[in-house]
């Protein structure tokens, strides 16, 4: 079937084929006909189903694999397949704003501090004795590699995107385990020394033993100024650094838990 046939001639006019074409597979990927881990039809098969040229469809796998929807292989097994979801994609995306300056530190905190703030209210609700062996195990491995001079920044992040998982919104764990990812390329560039990564293991401790009373009032001042510190000391890295991390803005004041 021609690709305006089944877009709409309105849109044609509006977009190239190649935009037209991902539309059509987005709209069938999420209507579930194609679903991760199938291999989309080969490119001339699919040129020959929506009438239109191959290096259009190869332009619509390619847009599609940018965007993280699909996986292009290479070889005699290759092809387009639908990958799971990953927000990773989203990640990117943070990194190059954030590079290009149109997003500052400050405003990836000011958003930690309203994701882990229902992070936190959801967490103290459902976590389980589980949860609280992990959260231990990601600190425990933290101090293991400081001990041995090697950096725990993941162990420290990874802290923060398990519980992130407690609060059972996946929808949080995708957002917040973007910010995340972005904030260990920060450190990754910036560098942190043993001491900072020292000291927010330390505030993790503080940060279970909070969980444990399922005591909001308890959890989220310990949370907030562990956030808040953290930013302070990248700011301040930051802006000793030639690195194109913005530091501009300040976040908003600390406000008491009512």
């Amino acid at each position: 079937m021609p690709i305006g046939t089944v877009v709409g001639f309105e849109s044609i006019k509006a977009k190239r084929t190649f935009e037209l074409i991902a539309d059509v597979l987005k709209d069938r990927i999420f209507a579930g006909q194609y679903r991760p881990g199938d291999r989309l039809p080969a490119e001339r098969e699919m040129a020959e189903m929506l009438a239109v040229g191959r290096p259009a469809v190869r332009e619509a796998y390619r847009a599609l694999e940018l965007i993280g929807i699909v996986e292009v292989r290479k070889g005699k097994e290759g092809g387009a397949f639908i990958r799971e979801p990953d927000y990773r994609s989203v990640t990117r995306s943070l990194t190059d704003l954030v590079r290009l300056r149109h997003v500052s530190l400050a405003d990836l905190t000011e958003a930690r501090l309203m994701l882990e703030k229902t992070v936190a209210e959801l967490a103290m609700k459902r976590v389980v004795a589980g949860d609280l062996v992990a959260l231990n195990g990601w600190i425990d491995r933290a101090i293991a590699k400081l001990d041995v001079g090697l950096s725990a920044a993941d162990e420290n992040i990874g802290f923060h995107i398990r519980l992130a998982e407690i609060s059972g919104n996946p929808v949080l764990v995708m957002v917040l385990s973007s910010i995340m990812d972005l904030l260990a390329v920060v450190l990754r560039a910036l560098g942190s020394d043993r001491k900072h990564s020292r000291e927010v293991a330390e505030d993790h401790h503080a940060i279970v033993t909070a969980l444990k009373t399922r005591e909001f009032a308890r959890l989220w001042p310990v949370m907030e100024r562990h956030i808040r510190a953290s930013n302070e000391r990248l700011t301040a890295l930051a802006k000793k650094s030639k690195l194109p991390f913005g530091t501009e803005k300040s976040v908003a004041p600390h406000k008491q838990v009512g």
